[in-house]
């Protein structure tokens, strides 16, 4: 499922938001674009992301951030991986900025799924190459290139 994920994740080289709510919707509209779910439920996803940061941010330090959401309304497992050149503030668990942003959106009856992602995401995050390599990516392409690298061989 993992190498599924890779293949289909939506890529963005460099998040115009300039602060954590900007890019809450910015990923979201990415997500929807990709068809994780319809137009009408990007509103209430956001509302979810926005109290799941207020109970404690996403941000995991070392410039990454993992914002993930479960929902009925969420039609299947998309992940958008997204680079923020000049990096947000996040209250990362660290105080640093965030460069590197995973949204996660999954449907709410596949739990199973959605752990495996996020754990693979949290090894992702954890890897000081993984961060370097992605930051340095030239385009798309690099940035999926290294993806593939990264994920579980089956």
């Amino acid at each position: 499922m993992i190498g599924q994920l890779v293949d289909t994740a939506a890529l963005v080289a460099d998040l115009a938001a300039t602060n954590k709510d900007a890019a809450l919707k910015e990923l979201l509209s990415v997500a929807q674009a990709a068809g994780a779910f319809g137009t009408k439920a990007t509103k209430g996803l956001h509302k979810r992301l926005v109290e799941r940061e207020a109970v404690g941010s996403t941000g995991l330090g070392n410039g990454v951030a993992v914002p993930h959401v479960k929902g009925d309304e969420i039609e299947k497992v998309v992940l958008v991986l997204a680079r923020a050149k000049k990096g947000l503030e996040w209250h990362a668990i660290d105080g640093r900025a965030v460069n590197i942003l995973f949204l996660l959106a999954s449907p709410k009856d596949d739990p199973d799924m959605h752990l495996q992602c996020l754990r693979w995401i949290a090894t992702l995050a954890r890897s000081a190459d993984f961060r370097r390599f992605f930051l340095d990516a030239r385009d798309d392409r690099a940035m999926r290139d290294l993806l593939r690298e990264m994920a579980p061989k089956v």
